[in-house]
């Protein structure tokens, strides 16, 4: 049996009782970065002595996995992320995919995404979205703002803060002329929601009023649209 179980983006506060149960009582877990479950033991006060902490993430091994489902077959297991809800845009899908494939039983807890905040803080009508996860980072990054020009509904996507910049820089010299969400470091102190085109947005990076900082949502709402 596996629970996909979501943690908080930052807030150690944003934990259900549910998932915070699971994470006492559980021993067998599969996460992407073994140090970052163990500061949430930590966090939350829990003796980890009894627990099995397994990595998975982009560079898992096909026999990895093997095992990994052989545990699933014996034990209740947990699957995480280092924030937010596994399974959205991180390793963790391959191993629901094996779930699927092998007739193992999983469940899937609500709550921690910071995709949903950024949709509900968006002025527009979000009834009908469309998500792209994070751009690709070398091949086929040009096709795939392309794509996002084609839409008539708000597109989200997922960045890195080290390509920020270069994002809206490709969005530019294709042309797009629409208005652009930022959100930025969600549930923490500092976190910041702002939308502007992209030479005002660009502008206030340069300027420091956005700081680079953290992981983004960003938002594109086609011209026609706005």
């Amino acid at each position: 049996m596996l629970s996909i179980i979501p943690v908080p983006i930052w807030n150690k506060d944003d934990i259900t009782l549910r998932a915070l149960w699971l994470l006492k009582e559980l021993s067998v877990f599969f996460c992407e970065d073994t140090r970052n479950l163990q500061k949430l033991f930590r966090i939350y006060e829990i003796d980890r002595r009894n627990k099995k902490l397994y990595s998975l993430h982009s560079f898992t091994s096909d026999s990895s996995y093997m095992f990994y489902l052989e545990l699933l077959q014996e034990k209740h297991c947990w699957l995480v992320s280092d924030a937010w809800t596994p399974g959205l845009s991180d390793p963790g899908k391959q191993l629901i995919k094996y779930c699927w494939e092998w007739s193992l039983p999983f469940e899937v807890l609500p709550w921690a995404t910071a995709l949903i905040p950024a949709v509900v803080w968006s002025y527009c009508d979000t009834s009908q979205f469309v998500y792209l996860g994070f751009p690709p980072t070398k091949k086929w990054r040009q096709t795939f703002f392309k794509k996002i020009m084609t839409f008539d509904q708000p597109v989200y996507i997922y960045e890195s803060v080290h390509r920020v910049e270069k994002t809206l820089q490709q969005l530019k010299k294709l042309w797009y002329n629409g208005l652009v969400f930022v959100a930025r470091e969600l549930t923490k102190i500092y976190e910041q929601y702002v939308f502007w085109t992209i030479d005002e947005i660009m502008l206030r990076i340069q300027n420091g009023e956005i700081v680079l900082k953290g992981e983004f949502v960003l938002w594109f709402l086609n011209s026609n649209e706005n």
